[in-house]
C-alpha cells in the first residue's frame, strides 16, 4: 500500500516543473547573449541557447519532429562555428581577491547546500517509496535555487550579475554541456537496432564458446569501447548486457547475473575516464579551470582507468571460476 503521501505529491509534475525552471534559466542566457553586442556571433549563439531552453521548458508538450528539427538545427549552429562565448564584464583580478578575502570560507555555503538538498529530496523520496532518481532531479533544482538566495545574500550582488556570471560558466562548457543527454538517446537507438546482436554474432566466430577468459574479455572491452563511443556507461551497458552477457556468459556458464551486470557496468565506467565524450566529466572540468591542454584530465587518469579495468576483467573471471 501506498502512503498518503504519495496522493498529495505527484512526482511526474514536480520533475516537469524542474525541466521547466530549467528551461527559463536558459533563455536567460539566450537573451542575455542576444543583447551582447561584443560577441560577433551572438545570433547565433544566442539561437542554439534559445532552441535548447525551449526543448527543456517544452519538449514533451512538442511533435517528436519538432523537436528533432530544433536538435538538427543546434548540431549545425555548432558544426558551422556559429556558438561561441561572448562578453561578460568581468571585474578585475583586485576586486576578485578582495571579495574572495571578504567572504572567506563562507562562499562554500551555497556549494554545500546543493548535494545536501539534493541527497535530502531523494532519501525523502525513497522513505515515501517513490522514484528516488525523480527525487535527486527535484532536490538539485531545488538546492540550486535555495543557493542562488544564500548567495546573493552573501555577495549582495544584483539578481543580473548573478545570471550573467551563470551564462559565462555555461559558455565556459559550450555546447558538450549537451552530449549526456544526445549520447543517452544514442544508447536506445543502438539498442532497438540489436547492435548488441550483432556484437555477440562477431564474437562468437571468433572466441570458442567454452573460454570462459576470453568470453569475458570481450564483455568487458566491449562495455569499455561502448562507453569511450557514447560517453556514458549507463547508455551503453543495455546494449553490451542484451546482446554480449546475457547470451554468451550468464545463461552458458549459470552465472548470477546481478553480480556479472554490476562488474560489467563499473568496467564500462573505467571508459568515462577514457573519452572525450563524457564531457561533463572530462572536458568540462577542463574548460572550467581554463586548462591549457583540453584533453589534460584525460591524460591524467588513462593509467588509472586501464588498471581499473584490467582488474575488472579479472574480478569477474575468478568470481564465475569460484561460484
Amino acid at each position: 500500500m501506498h502512503s498518503p503521501a504519495v496522493f498529495l505529491l505527484n512526482p511526474q509534475q514536480l520533475l516537469e516543473i524542474v525541466y521547466i525552471v530549467t528551461g527559463l534559466v536558459l533563455l536567460v542566457f539566450a537573451f542575455l547573449t542576444f543583447s551582447d553586442k561584443k560577441n560577433p556571433r551572438r545570433f547565433g549563439s544566442g539561437l542554439f541557447w534559445l532552441l535548447l531552453a525551449i526543448i527543456f521548458a517544452v519538449g514533451g508538450k512538442l511533435p517528436h519532429f519538432v523537436t528533432g528539427l530544433m536538435v538538427i538545427v543546434m548540431a549545425a549552429l555548432d558544426g558551422l562555428g556559429r556558438v561561441t562565448r561572448g562578453d561578460y564584464n568581468e571585474p578585475p583580478k583586485s576586486e576578485l581577491l578582495k571579495q574572495a578575502k571578504r567572504l572567506g570560507d563562507k562562499i562554500f555555503l551555497p556549494v554545500l547546500i546543493i548535494p545536501l538538498v539534493t541527497f535530502a529530496l531523494a532519501i525523502l523520496f525513497r522513505f515515501m517509496r517513490l522514484d528516488v532518481s525523480t527525487g535527486a532531479l527535484i532536490g538539485l533544482v531545488l538546492g540550486s535555487i535555495i543557493a542562488m538566495v544564500v548567495c546573493l545574500g552573501l555577495t549582495g550582488s544584483s539578481v543580473y550579475l548573478m545570471m550573467n556570471e551563470g551564462r559565462r560558466l555555461n559558455d565556459a562548457m559550450g555546447t558538450v554541456s549537451i552530449l549526456p543527454q544526445l549520447l543517452a538517446s544514442l544508447g536506445v537507438i543502438f539498442t532497438a537496432a540489436k547492435i548488441g546482436d550483432l556484437i555477440a554474432g562477431g564474437i562468437g566466430h571468433i572466441i570458442p564458446a567454452n573460454n570462459l577468459f576470453l568470453l569475458v574479455l570481450a564483455n568487458c572491452l566491449g562495455m569499455a569501447m561502448f562507453t569511450i563511443v557514447m560517453g556514458n556507461s549507463f547508455a551503453a551497458f543495455p546494449v553490451i548486457v542484451t546482446g554480449v552477457l546475457v547470451p554468451l556468459i550468464v545463461k552458458p556458464f549459470g552465472v548470477d547475473p546481478a553480480m556479472a551486470a554490476i562488474i560489467t557496468l563499473t568496467a564500462g565506467s573505467s571508459g568515462t575516464l577514457m573519452t572525450p565524450m563524457a564531457a561533463n566529466f572530462n572536458i568540462v572540468p577542463a574548460a572550467l579551470l581554463n586548462m591549457k591542454d583540453q584533453y589534460g584530465v584525460i591524460k591524467f587518469q588513462l593509467p588509472y582507468a586501464v588498471t581499473i579495468w584490467s582488474v575488472h576483467v579479472l574480478l569477474l573471471w575468478l568470481m564465475i571460476k569460484l561460484s
